[in-house]
């Protein structure tokens, strides 16, 4: 054989393309776990707005619930004021406005856990809850909506807030696969 002619390359085993589990590199589990992450990511991104939103408009109802009297009057500029001539009538929408308020702010660290939850059940039962929750609660507004005088146009915002977050926990339930519900911390290890 000359020395310029080319030596046949080495030829790999097959058991040589499956890395061994315990001399598994990072480099090789980053890149087993890449689809899965990236559809892993998809929830979670969603799970972080989700907290970040619930904290934000939960603790606004608790703190200053007669901003929520927008929904009501139509009128920023009435928000800030008394809407309803009867004080009862006013103390009564203040206090059912910070209920929901305490309801919402705890979702923000249910939401917050959730997302680097490692069990695939979880993930799949809160975000199937959230889906009924969020239909039910868009319907809810639709019908008040169209059936009741005292709701005013700005109350479709709450419509698609809610029917936005029906809609995106609803894709991952009925159109996400399976591995959507696993988190990236699971599909690294």
């Amino acid at each position: 054989a000359s020395r310029f002619s080319p030596s046949p390359a080495p030829r790999a085993s097959p058991s040589a393309a499956i890395p061994a589990m315990s001399g598994q590199t990072a480099e090789s589990k980053a890149e087993v776990a890449a689809p899965h992450a990236v559809k892993s990511q998809r929830l979670d991104h969603l799970l972080v707005a989700h907290a970040v939103l619930a904290a934000a408009c939960g603790g606004a109802a608790l703190l200053a619930p007669q901003f929520f009297g927008v929904f009501f009057t139509g009128d920023l500029g009435g928000a800030f004021m008394r809407w309803s001539p009867d004080e009862q009538h006013m103390r009564l929408m203040h206090m059912v406005v910070r209920l929901y308020g305490a309801l919402i702010l705890g979702q923000a660290p249910i939401a917050w856990v959730v997302r680097s939850s490692t069990d695939a059940g979880v993930r799949r039962g809160v975000a199937q809850a959230y889906f009924f929750v969020f239909v039910a609660t868009a319907l809810v507004l639709v019908k008040a909506l169209l059936m009741e005088d005292f709701w005013r146009p700005s109350g479709w915002l709450n419509v698609l807030l809610f029917g936005g977050l029906a809609t995106s926990y609803g894709w991952f339930n009925c159109f996400g696969p399976p591995s959507v519900f696993e988190s990236v911390a699971k599909g690294m290890m």
